[in-house]
């Protein structure tokens, strides 16, 4: 028995034979003897976090970014309610996460002893797959099912370790490497005959593209120009496609939303666009192409087309032959050629206080095209979704859960994984007073993030929507800090900007140094037009 292994060197040893090198969490009593563990090999790289829910949103935008489970860990109690928002933002935008909890001592699970809580039952909702550990020899089993679940349903799965259990033996010496069997089936092709009698027969064919990314590009142009379609993009696919492509139009939401979103008479909807969703006609038919059946718009789509996006796209551009739509592709063409003025505009329009939208222009011009940019949630995202002219950068989000403070430990995992690479978190106030305290885990481990903070001192965005629905607007002023001293405070850069022509030179120098740095932009708190 001498030579068998703990569940905590079990663990990591199946992470690591699967391809998982990073874990982020913070230390506590029911972790010990993992920490015990990671702090004997060298195979695991650990990064410690100021607060367990960036863990979970850096496991999560490890996952958005790369495809490969994310693994955080957390200790009993609080430090597993603290999971919770990062975990939902993985569970709901599909990114696969693997959750590692400490659980009090065996004995004293369903006690009522300090820390203890049913985490199954905590967890639930925002998890696929969450179970307690009782034994080492069933433990090898039951993780490596978890991790497969995790990353060949893109999901979140959980596994509670009592701190004792930690410590028992597996049973035996060697670790499984797991299968990968990701679904690629496709659409039958019944199916996609049918689909494409509904497309052939639009007049004014429109893509919107949701669950996408860069790699389905060229197949969501070549079936736009087999339809003659324009191209019109949800926030989660904003890097997907240059924004010079011809056909595409734009984004969707409070700031803009293109003429031909109203003119159409017919959607292929790629995925999903739930955001988006309101301001889509009720009166065209739209086909979807979706991979999960339970996220599909029953209400108003005439065709669901269940498969894998890039093989579903792939049979559509196939037998799909070109059709040409003059007066609409002659709308198509004026659409595309309207929303690059306004980015031209914008980037122009140096008037002060500095404006949301000059703002995006100029940091779409400045950036590079290898960058990443992770967005947080807030008004400033709708004015980037538009003015923000992407020439090949990666863009990630929160698509659906969207909560605010996982920018920044969204870009700090970027960091992790593309060394090199120029990473953006673009963040507005609200967001950073929720995540500021990871500029320590930045300096700690001298991540280069650059944080452009569109900073305009207030929840603008509740403000406009209370007043909007005749409301009186309370609650949206908070006291906001000088991020760029506050950045200095933390051992990393800080750059505040009030002027529009100061903010080109302040960025390109954060992001020459390769080291932490905060750039504190001052904005004119204007509201979105289309509120």
């Amino acid at each position: 028995m001498d030579n068998q292994i703990t569940v905590a060197e079990a663990l990591l040893q199946l992470l690591y034979k699967n391809g998982i090198t990073n874990i982020y969490g913070v230390l506590g009593d029911a972790v010990f003897p993992l920490f015990d563990a990671l702090g004997r090999q060298r195979d695991v790289n650990f990064y410690a976090v100021t607060n367990e829910v960036n863990a979970a949103f850096m496991a999560s935008y490890q996952a958005k970014l790369t495809g490969k489970v994310g693994v955080c860990v957390a200790t009993s109690g609080p430090g597993t309610a603290n999971l919770i928002n990062g975990l939902a933002d993985a569970y709901f935008d599909k990114a696969p996460v693997l959750a590692i909890t400490g659980q009090v001592e065996s004995s004293k699970v369903g006690t009522g002893s300090k820390q203890d809580i049913n985490q199954q039952q905590l967890l639930q909702a925002v998890t696929s797959k969450s179970q307690l550990i009782t034994s080492g020899q069933s433990f090898l089993d039951i993780a490596a099912k978890a991790l497969v679940q995790a990353e060949n349903k893109r999901t979140v799965t959980h596994l509670a370790i009592p701190k004792d259990v930690f410590f028992h033996p597996v049973g035996r010496t060697g670790v499984p490497l797991l299968p990968d069997i990701k679904s690629t089936v496709g659409v039958p092709d019944d199916e996609i005959k049918s689909a494409l009698e509904v497309l052939v027969a639009a007049e004014k064919p429109l893509i919107v593209a949701g669950d996408v990314t860069k790699q389905d590009a060229d197949l969501l142009i070549g079936i736009a120009d087999k339809l003659d379609a324009g191209l019109v993009l949800a926030q989660q696919a904003k890097g997907a496609v240059p924004t010079e492509q011809p056909r595409l139009l734009g984004g969707i939401g409070e700031a803009f939303v293109p003429e031909a979103v109203a003119e159409t008479d017919c959607i292929l909807l790629v995925g999903s666009a739930s955001y988006e969703k309101k301001f889509l006609p009720t009166n065209v038919k739209i086909v979807q192409l979706i991979e999960d059946p339970a996220a599909a718009d029953y209400k108003q789509t005439v065709k669901i087309l269940v498969g894998n996006i890039a093989r579903g796209l792939a049979m559509l551009n196939n037998q799909l032959s070109f059709m040409k739509h003059v007066d609409w592709g002659a709308r198509i063409n004026q659409g595309h050629n309207k929303l690059m003025a306004l980015i031209n505009e914008q980037e122009k329009n140096q008037v002060s206080p500095i404006q949301p939208a000059h703002l995006m222009a100029v940091l779409g011009k400045v950036l590079p095209s290898d960058a990443v940019v992770v967005c947080d949630v807030g008004g400033f995202i709708h004015w980037f979704d538009t003015y923000f002219e992407n020439k090949g950068q990666e863009v990630l989000g929160s698509s659906h859960w969207r909560s605010m403070g996982g920018g920044l430990p969204g870009a700090l995992s970027a960091c992790i994984h593309f060394p090199g690479r120029h990473i953006v978190a673009l963040v507005g106030d609200g967001g950073m007073l929720m995540s500021v305290n990871e500029l320590a885990t930045a300096v700690k481990y001298q991540l280069p993030v650059t944080v452009v903070v569109a900073n305009d001192h207030s929840y603008n965005l509740e403000k406009v929507k209370m007043e909007k629905e005749g409301l009186k607007a309370f609650g949206y002023d908070i006291k906001v800090p000088d991020f760029s001293e506050a950045a200095r405070a933390f051992g990393a850069m800080g750059r505040k900007v009030t002027q529009a022509e100061q903010f080109p030179g302040a960025l390109r120098e954060c992001l020459a140094t390769q080291k932490p740095a905060v750039v504190d932009v001052h904005l004119d708190p204007v509201p979105l037009p289309l509120i």
